[in-house]
């Protein structure tokens, strides 16, 4: 069964760009646009993996990430967050609530994101399957 990629981003063209290589490998790539309507989703969906900008509509992504880590249904569920705004005060938010890793969007070439992806969640990067220590 492939893995399940979830997109919380607002910028249509960055999603369109960014999930290709992920459907190319395999991944399931879903997209939310909203933060307000991410839990929702999420819960329903049950991700193996987000994508989570910080600026969204509704609700901020270190809200939704928050609320995620505080879910017993979500909280196992990884998260990384991908934006433009690494600052000091964002960086130490995303860490304390528990996100997994934190990319600058302009740092991340869209054909590198599904090997970044798959050591994430314990796959070899081409293969696909699980790394046991």
């Amino acid at each position: 069964m492939p893995k399940k990629v979830l997109f919380v981003e607002d910028d249509e063209s960055f999603f369109n760009i960014f999930s290709v290589p992920l459907k190319m490998k395999g991944y399931e790539v879903a997209h939310v646009a909203e933060g307000s309507r991410a839990m929702d989703f999420i819960i329903q969906e049950k991700p193996d993996l987000v994508l989570m900008d910080i600026i969204l509509p509704g609700m901020s992504g270190l809200d939704v990430l928050k609320e995620m880590k505080e879910n017993m249904d979500t909280k196992e569920i990884k998260v990384v967050m991908l934006t433009n705004f690494g600052n000091d005060e964002n960086v130490k938010k995303a860490v304390e609530y528990g996100a997994e890793d934190y990319y600058m969007k302009y740092n991340v070439v869209p054909s590198e994101l599904p090997e970044k992806i798959a050591v994430l969640l314990g796959e070899t990067p081409d293969t696909g399957i699980v790394v046991t220590g």
